[in-house]
């Protein structure tokens, strides 16, 4: 592995890629060399890099000089396009040694050749502007079938994409012409391969990757969570419904069989519907569900009447046929094991509830899962065991400067693993305030509707001192909608407000480009993955420390098995998470080294609880004040030196 520090040296080759927005960072010349000698040693690393320590140049150039073929893996969209559009090409171009890449998406982001090829040519691409064979026109020029490339949304996209309960897999007559088995093999061939947490989760279930020696996880401590995804078992409403109308099961499973499923379908969702606790967004499913097996023996009798009915292939369109059955029978199989699944007692390690989805109405809101309570234990035997190199890194990793937490979710081995926690080149005692009022402890029910309106005083004092442009970020749609509708009324400033109809980008993009100062009210999705630099976003506002409600079915499970091993499940568990996603919240402030401004926490329990001293240690090192006059005199010292 040849030496890294003349790469990034002040005439090198990173400073011709970046041109005047170079600047040498000591800390991204130390995460190369770590990343270097992880790669020369095999051992893994935990790398934590604050926000500006240039983390993507800092692992991708050690792994370009080596010549190491390996995947690199984000967490969020806005990330995987930076690698992908921006970073990657400029280190091909100034890099002497050559190397390939590829990018990767799931399934259903590639536009299917079967379900274009079947559309009628007069068909309207539900408002898209182009029929079919407008559309076929831009697949020429857009070989790749992305369908964010081709500008394919909505109702366009689920009609021309495949899932995996309907895609022909291997048997589709059109194989060579699909788009995703072509992004697969250009994955195959490339030295390095972008890919996002879900679509490497799921390789980790059904090898969808190849292997390679070296993983590079960035936004690392999002993994758990999308492994716990790929191995959920989920079934809402439609799910059986959508099968039974499927076409071959129409043609070759009797009505009788298929209404009873549809009813008995009904039926169990009735049982999860009277079962839900009123207020809540989750609630446990306890014992076996009648219903449920009743419903696992229809799905049984449809899998028998599919295999009984089974076509031979006859070539032709016959071929496809008999791909569609087969592909209809697996969906059946598939369906009736985890019909039975869910309608079981899960495992001491496992978790079963209900989830209520938002924007539906009736039964179809009723989401019920399956899923682990912990992935630590799959992770090191897929991830960490069979690949040594694994590089994991991202802003937010540790706890008061400690990885424990991570390595406790992620199954990262301790005494093999290089760690380093690299500071962010940002001044924050100079760009930053961090204000801790007293007298704000959160208050639920009896008293809580004056300490709302306590709440939403202090949100007015600070939007009116930072004239807008500000993020306020709330741990309930409950709260933030309280907070909007007592304060939007009040400011002379333009409020947003999350789920008000507008999609999350074009909010983003909207708030960023109001000239006047905007305020936008926001939940946990708005907590990550956003990057406003400049004077747009000034102020960012916690409304509490984001601890995971306690009634959480999934957050009782993991407490009770902490208790079990003999632990503390505050401190194991809800504190790291609370510290790790206030981290992330007001990481969405300071993103370049010119920004200024303000990040609050309205909790003032981290002045007064012993807890909070950890809280504090754990956030970027800005000025503390407890005071609203120091926060009016922060923003005048912005306006009256016109400095951002």
């Amino acid at each position: 592995m040849p030496d890294v520090l003349p790469a990034f040296a002040p005439d090198g080759p990173i400073a011709r890629a970046l041109g005047e927005r170079y600047r040498y960072r000591p800390g991204q010349v130390e995460m190369a060399q770590a990343v270097r000698r992880a790669l020369n040693e095999g051992r893994p690393a935990l790398v934590e890099a604050g926000t500006g320590s240039g983390k993507s140049f800092a692992y991708l150039v050690p792994l370009i000089a080596g010549g190491v073929r390996a995947v690199v893996s984000t967490a969020n969209k806005t990330l995987q396009t930076q690698l992908w559009e921006k970073d990657i090409p400029a280190l091909q171009q100034v890099l002497s040694r050559p190397f390939t890449a590829a990018l990767l998406k799931g399934r259903a982001n590639y536009v299917c050749a079967l379900k274009l090829r079947e559309l009628p040519p007069q068909m309207s691409l539900f408002g898209q502007p182009d029929g079919p064979a407008e559309l076929l026109a831009r697949l020429r020029a857009v070989p790749s079938g992305d369908v964010e490339e081709l500008g394919l949304f909505g109702e366009a996209r689920d009609a021309l994409t495949a899932g995996q309960d309907d895609c022909l897999g291997r048997e589709c007559p059109l194989l060579a012409e699909c788009a995703c088995e072509r992004a697969r093999l250009r994955a195959e061939q490339a030295d390095l391969v972008v890919v996002n947490h879900a679509l490497l989760a799921m390789s980790m279930t059904r090898s969808i990757l190849s292997p390679r020696p070296v993983i590079v996880v960035d936004e690392a401590h999002e993994l758990p969570r999308y492994v716990i995804g790929a191995l959920r078992i989920a079934l809402e409403y439609t799910t059986v419904v959508r099968l039974v109308n499927d076409a071959v099961v129409q043609r070759n499973v009797p009505d009788r069989l298929r209404q009873e499923t549809v009813q008995i379908n009904h039926l169990l969702f009735e049982s999860l519907a009277r079962s839900m606790r009123g207020g809540e967004h989750r609630w446990a499913v306890q014992g076996a569900l009648e219903e449920g097996v009743r419903l696992t023996g229809q799905m049984d009798g449809i899998v028998r009447r599919l295999l009984r009915s089974s076509p031979g292939s006859v070539g032709g369109d016959g071929d496809v046929e008999a791909a569609r059955h087969q592909a209809t029978l697996e969906w059946a199989r598939r369906l009736s094991e985890q019909v039975r699944a869910l309608s079981e007692e899960p495992p001491d390690d496992q978790v079963r509830y209900c989830e209520e989805q938002p924007g539906r109405s009736e039964l179809e809101r009723i989401l019920l899962c399956r899923e682990p309570l912990d992935v630590a234990e799959f992770l090191s035997r897929t991830l960490f065991e069979p690949t040594p190199r694994v590089i994991c890194t991202g802003a937010t990793l540790t706890v008061a400067g400690q990885f424990d937490y991570f390595r406790r979710e992620t199954g990262a081995p301790h005494r093999r693993a290089i760690e380093r926690q690299i500071e962010s080149p940002f001044d924050y005692a100079h760009q930053a305030l961090l204000y801790t009022p007293d007298g704000l402890e959160p208050v639920y029910g009896p008293g809580e509707e004056e300490y709302v309106r306590k709440l939403g005083r202090e949100v007015w004092r600070l939007v009116q001192a930072s004239r807008g442009r500000a993020f306020v970020l709330c741990t309930s749609a409950r709260r933030m909608r309280q907070l909007y509708d007592l304060l939007q009324p009040h400011l002379e400033y333009t409020c947003y407000c999350q789920g008000d109809g507008l999609p999350r980008a074009e909010l983003l993009d909207r708030f960023q480009n109001d000239a006047r100062g905007a305020v936008l009210f926001a939940t946990r999705s708005f907590w990550e993955g956003v990057d406003i630099p400049g004077e747009a976003l000034s102020l960012v506002i916690v409304d509490k420390l984001p601890f995971a409600p306690y009634r959480d079915p999934v957050v009782e499970g993991r407490q009770q098995r902490i208790r079990e091993s003999g632990g503390d499940p505050f401190n194991e568990m809800s504190l790291p998470e609370a510290i790790l996603l206030l981290r992330q919240g007001l990481g969405r402030l300071i993103r370049t080294e010119t920004d200024r401004g303000v990040m609050a926490i309205l909790d003032s329990r981290v002045n007064t609880r012993r807890y909070g001293q950890q809280v504090i240690a754990s956030l970027p090192p800005a000025r503390r004040t407890k005071r609203i006059a120091d926060v009016r005199r922060f923003f005048a010292t912005e306006r009256g030196s016109g400095e951002r």
